[in-house]
């Protein structure tokens, strides 16, 4: 029998460099607030590095300087997050964070000191007075981080105008890849979550990478036994099955189907002191014609 499964983040976090994609990411996440009254923290981070031949003077009068500067920088964040979201802004609960540290780890520290349920984060773009690409920051947050992440660029079949406050996403048709592994009952169970949340319809593709030869009737018949045994939904569901190489498929029928949302799970695998997710997940994730859900699974969970 399928249980019912909540997700309700309380919590969410969106890294935020100024760029275009980021403002975007900053769209997604306050309609995500305001659909579950969550608390919006939006933080940047920036690092600096005092030069060496730096006397203890002018160190000192330096930190004080970027002292000021950090709390104009909290007050120009603010008024950022203001424009873009317009008279959304005031619908939420928003929290502002400047912090002196390289954006991965400064994302990561803030994750587990704040308890956040769910990033937010823009898969393009530039941060950071090093210039590093919140593309690479994206990839190492959902590399590391135990909680969904939800990774954002523009849909190639509805482009989202940031410049505009009443420019806001929609969420009408999710897409869940599942190979009916714990991992994908993780990622189902999710996407029908907020399917059900934003009344979305939601389409689980199964697909037979091996033995392509073989009738996918069958196939068919063990999906939808596993649905019904996964997870129960209010929302419209359709089960499909197609063949093929896994990232590829998953790629062209988002395009195909002009889906708003993949949710995809990510077994992650340890090596020494780092962790690493598969190929399917890393293509699509920097491949989707639309915005990827994240959810992470590690090794003993």
């Amino acid at each position: 029998m399928a249980d019912i499964f909540s997700f309700e983040p309380r919590r969410i976090l969106c890294p935020l460099d100024f760029s275009e994609l980021s403002d975007l990411a900053l769209k997604y996440a306050e309609v995500a607030a305001r659909e579950y009254n969550a608390t919006l923290h939006v933080l940047h981070a920036e690092t600096f590095e005092l030069p060496r031949y730096f006397s203890r003077s002018e160190s000192d009068h330096l930190i004080q300087e970027l002292a000021t500067a950090k709390t104009g920088l909290r007050n120009h964040l603010a008024e950022h997050v203001q424009k873009v979201l317009g008279i959304h802004a005031k619908e939420i609960d928003l929290k502002f964070d400047v912090i002196e540290a390289h954006p991965v780890g400064a994302i990561l520290d803030f994750t587990k000191q704040a308890a956040i349920d769910l990033i937010v984060i823009g898969t393009h773009g530039y941060g950071g007075l090093k210039r590093l690409r919140l593309g690479s920051v994206a990839e190492n947050t959902v590399a590391n981080v135990t909680v969904p992440v939800f990774t954002v660029r523009q849909k190639t079949h509805l482009f989202i105008d940031v410049s505009h406050a009443d420019s806001i996403p929609v969420l009408e048709r999710i897409l869940c890849p599942s190979n009916m592994s714990e991992t994908a009952v993780f990622a189902l169970r999710h996407a029908a979550a907020i399917a059900d949340r934003f009344g979305a319809v939601l389409t689980v593709l199964h697909i037979r990478e091996t033995d392509k030869d073989a009738d996918i009737s069958k196939d068919e018949e063990k999906l939808c036994s596993w649905i019904a045994d996964t997870v129960k939904v209010e929302c419209e569901v359709k089960p499909m099955v197609s063949k093929g190489h896994a990232a590829e498929e998953i790629l062209s029928y988002a395009k195909e189907n002009k889906d708003d949302l993949i949710v995809l799970g990510a077994r992650h695998q340890q090596f020494l002191e780092v962790t690493f997710f598969g190929r399917t997940t890393e293509l699509v994730v920097r491949h989707a014609p639309c915005p990827v859900l994240i959810t992470p699974r590690f090794p003993g969970s």
